[in-house]
């Protein structure tokens, strides 16, 4: 039942409060979840629901912040954290540190800061340096030195 969105508020919440991490986790991407309730799921579970929290359309840049941050860190958490609309420049720090698709993802994020995209263009690997390439938040300055 956690699994389906369409359930009324008041039970979506009783699910998030769940002391079982299973049901915490499909609950977690629910709309409508406030930060406080996606904090305490996280602050109950830990590691297992990170991933979960993070793809929650509602989670603030804040929230996304402390996720990255959570140590141990969950690549999972990190991937949907890159991609999330909410995601802050320092949310995204932390993805790109990561490597892998989180570094990907976020090299595509509009809010990462534009001398960090710059920075992606030199990254070893070609997915990582086209993603940087797309973003919004490169500077034309730096697209026009990096023509022939």
């Amino acid at each position: 039942m956690a699994h389906r969105h369409d359930l009324p508020p008041e039970l979506r919440d009783r699910l998030a409060a769940d002391p079982d991490a299973s049901v915490a986790k499909a609950v977690a991407p629910h709309p409508g979840l406030s930060p406080e309730r996606l904090r305490a799921m996280v602050a109950r579970h830990g590691r297992q629901v990170l991933a979960r929290v993070a793809a929650n359309p509602d989670a603030p840049g804040d929230l996304l912040a402390e996720l990255a941050r959570h140590e141990p860190s969950a690549r999972r958490a990190l991937r949907e954290i890159a991609s999330h609309p909410n995601a802050t420049a320092e949310a995204l720090l932390p993805c790109v540190a990561g490597g892998g698709r989180s570094r990907v993802r976020a090299a595509a994020h509009p809010a990462l800061p534009a001398a960090v995209v710059a920075g992606l263009l030199d990254d070893p690997k070609p997915e990582v340096v086209e993603a940087a390439a797309k973003n919004p938040s490169l500077p034309p300055a730096v697209m026009a030195r990096r023509l022939p």
